[in-house]
């Protein structure tokens, strides 16, 4: 029987379902074809989805049996319901954008430039949404690392698992769970673009023989895999977490903010 996930492992898994929101979103095809309201109405349910886990972790963090709610606690569980907010005002955006977007769909299909403007303008609203995204990986990240070191001060967590990994698979599964690790071609040669993080190929592959990371498609064109943590790399990474030193509370939340999802609709 599958143990049920720790807050730390669930907020691992919350932060690649935002990398998976932000490649959406990012994706070239999103606003193409002959419904791109219908596209963003379904970007919306997904951004739903992670504003719930969001508030549903920060819940699960006031009921933990024992749990002390130390500084560190309450800053976690603000800057889950935060991100949680943030999100949901995404979600609103792109939810507004689609209704325009079918607005000047339905207004006259003649109106060219009228529709382009509109397709436009939801590009850069869906912008905003993907950066919002985007933060809310390293923030998973971020709060995984404080809550699993703050459980294992508290001693309501089982010992961290003998370290059976070198530090740059460590570092690779960090870099992975922020988003970071995207794998392509280049040349006719496989090569990891990566984020501030440096990361290996063969770090990656070598994760990927231990059954800790694993490969899904990726919208964006040319063809591109993201790599994203299996069940064992939550787990991997949840006990490397516990043994790092616990972030500041300050350290918690997003350091750069994304732009302010208040906008205006295009130009009638």
């Amino acid at each position: 029987m599958t143990a049920t996930p720790t807050v730390p492992e669930r907020l691992l898994e919350l932060g690649s379902g935002f990398t998976r929101h932000h490649d959406a979103l990012t994706d070239i095809d999103l606003l193409r074809g002959p419904d791109p309201a219908g596209n963003l109405t379904r970007r919306v349910a997904a951004a739903q989805d992670l504003a719930r886990e969001a508030l549903g972790i920060a819940d699960a963090l006031r009921t933990v049996p024992r749990l002390r709610h130390t500084t560190e606690i309450k800053a976690a569980m603000k800057c889950s319901v935060d991100l949680a907010e943030r999100v949901a005002k995404a979600a609103d955006l792109l939810m507004n954008t689609a209704g325009i977007l079918q607005d000047a769909q339905n207004a006259n299909k003649k109106a060219v430039a009228q529709q382009l403007a509109a397709r436009l303008d939801a590009r850069r609203r869906a912008d905003i949404a993907a950066r919002v995204a985007s933060l809310g990986s390293k923030e998973c990240l971020a709060m995984a690392r404080l809550i699993a070191g703050e459980l294992h001060r508290q001693r309501l967590a089982p010992g961290p698992r003998p370290s059976a990994l070198a530090p740059s698979q460590y570092a690779a599964l960090e870099a992975v769970a922020s988003g970071h690790v995207m794998l392509g071609r280049r040349l006719g040669k496989p090569y990891v673009r990566r984020g501030q993080t440096r990361v290996s190929l063969s770090a990656i592959r070598s994760l990927e023989d231990l059954g800790l990371v694993h490969r899904e498609p990726c919208p964006p064109v040319p063809p591109r895999e993201r790599v994203h943590l299996t069940r064992d790399g939550r787990l991997a990474l949840t006990a490397a977490l516990a043994r790092s030193r616990a972030a500041a509370p300050g350290a918690v939340g997003p350091t750069n903010r994304p732009p302010s999802t208040a906008t205006r609709g295009p130009a009638r």
